[in-house]
């Protein structure tokens, strides 16, 4: 069987092993000019080191977990990154020493997510009696069970980071599901670890475990089904026939390609009704660390258009990252000069920003050319009425990527969708 893998992201890549295991061969295309699509590890010299993209692996997250062992790599703990800092109407505190009424109030929501979770299931779709759920915010629940206006702010600002937007955009039956897949954890699990070296180092091995040939630059405009097999056209008309495809690309570049025959209805209406996260990152490097030499890790929410920070250095140069969402991050990429204008903004919180600034980066990813966005985001309606469908396969074309997973959104979940597509197409040859 001669399979075509289309967009070299981890889903791609991880594809790509698992067939070429079973014994497929496996052709690769990409349209970056780079193996990882959204993981994507810069250097940019003097030991400036860093994650423009996808960053943070959970300590449950067992698939990522064991594709690192598969390659003798060991996780990077994010053990001195914390605890942050909390910054609020100019008052600066340790988060775990967070105020009172906001660790109430973080308690309530959680208390109560909990006992919603408990009449779910999952997958997320199959839940047809809660519809009403689905076509609520996460901001109305956290203004439902939040009874300050600091407490608001700060579930506000933890839940925003992790769904890549505005609570006001997300489904809560969505946020939900994904919540469940937290319940029965244990301690602080969340963000636990990083790719040693950084996520590039990852892919660049995978890539070079496959036997099929990469081809990169090569954007796909149109697929064609027969009943002889499946033919994709990319830029330029190169043209290749395979027997199968598996498409990864994220759903804004899935709508500019042709399929011939089109498109099912409900797949096509999934497509277009997935929203892309809105979040960007500003990346600084300073002459010295000086968020060490107070006795922080350099992790902070605060209230001001920074949102997030973090200790984003993987080499030798010290470097903070900022993880903006949502307007605040739609904002910031309009703006001339995002990198100073963000040590500005840092400043007013840290002088020390200023005095040791010495260069730095934005990675937008609402405005990358191939997927438009950060990652999958689920919009109020869109759980019961499109979810189930953005993942099904269409003939001899199937779909994977972390927005075809239940963990949607997550590097776990690309890794899930890898799994599914290798087990549709192997599982009806055996």
């Amino acid at each position: 069987m001669k399979v075509a893998i289309v967009g070299l992201g981890i889903a791609g890549l991880r594809a790509a092993m698992l067939l070429e295991a079973s014994g497929a061969t496996v052709e690769l295309y990409e349209a970056r000019g780079r193996p990882g699509g959204r993981l994507h590890t810069i250097d940019e010299g003097g030991g400036a080191i860093y994650e423009a993209g996808g960053e943070w692996i959970d300590s449950d997250h067992n698939r990522v977990l064991s594709l690192l062992s598969e390659f003798n790599l060991e996780p990077d703990p994010k053990s001195n990154h914390w605890p942050g800092r909390v910054v609020y109407r100019g008052k600066s505190i340790s988060e775990d020493s967070l105020w009172s009424d906001a660790m109430e109030d973080d308690l309530r929501v959680e208390a109560a997510a909990k006992e919603m979770c408990r009449e779910l299931k999952l997958p997320a779709w199959d839940n047809p009696q809660h519809k009403e759920l689905d076509e609520r915010t996460l901001e109305h629940f956290l203004r439902e069970h939040t009874q300050s206006e600091r407490g608001l702010w700060w579930v506000t600002s933890r839940y925003r980071s992790d769904e890549g937007d505005d609570p006001e955009n997300i489904s809560l039956l969505g946020w939900l599901s994904m919540y469940k897949l937290y319940v029965d954890r244990d301690g602080d699990v969340m963000s636990a670890f990083r790719f040693p070296g950084g996520a590039r180092s990852l892919c660049e091995s995978m890539l070079g475990k496959i036997q099929g040939q990469a081809h990169f630059g090569k954007v796909l405009r149109k697929v064609h089904q027969d009943p002889l097999g499946v033919t994709l056209t990319f830029d330029g008309g190169v043209t290749t026939k395979v027997d199968k495809a598996i498409l990864t690309l994220p759903p804004p570049a899935l709508e500019r390609v042709v399929f011939e025959p089109a498109l099912s209805v409900q797949k096509r209406c999934a497509v277009e009704a997935c929203r892309m996260s809105r979040a960007i990152k500003i990346v600084w490097q300073f002459k010295e660390a000086w968020w060490r030499d107070q006795g922080w890790g350099g992790g902070m929410h605060c209230d001001g258009p920074l949102q997030q920070t973090w200790d984003g250095g993987l080499g030798e140069a010290p470097i903070l990252t900022a993880y903006v969402c949502g307007r605040e991050a739609a904002e910031w990429v309009r703006l001339g000069d995002p990198v100073r204008a963000g040590v500005f903004e840092l400043a007013k919180i840290y002088p020390e920003a200023a005095k040791t600034f010495e260069r730095g980066w934005v990675h937008n990813w609402i405005g990358d050319s191939f997927a438009h966005g950060a990652f999958s985001s689920l919009a109020p309606g869109y759980v019961l009425e499109f979810m189930q469908h953005i993942g099904v396969h269409e003939g001899n074309v199937h779909f994977a990527g972390e927005h075809t997973a239940n963990w949607a959104g997550f590097i776990e979940g690309a890794l899930e969708s890898a799994e599914r597509v290798h087990a549709e197409l192997i599982e009806p040859q055996a």
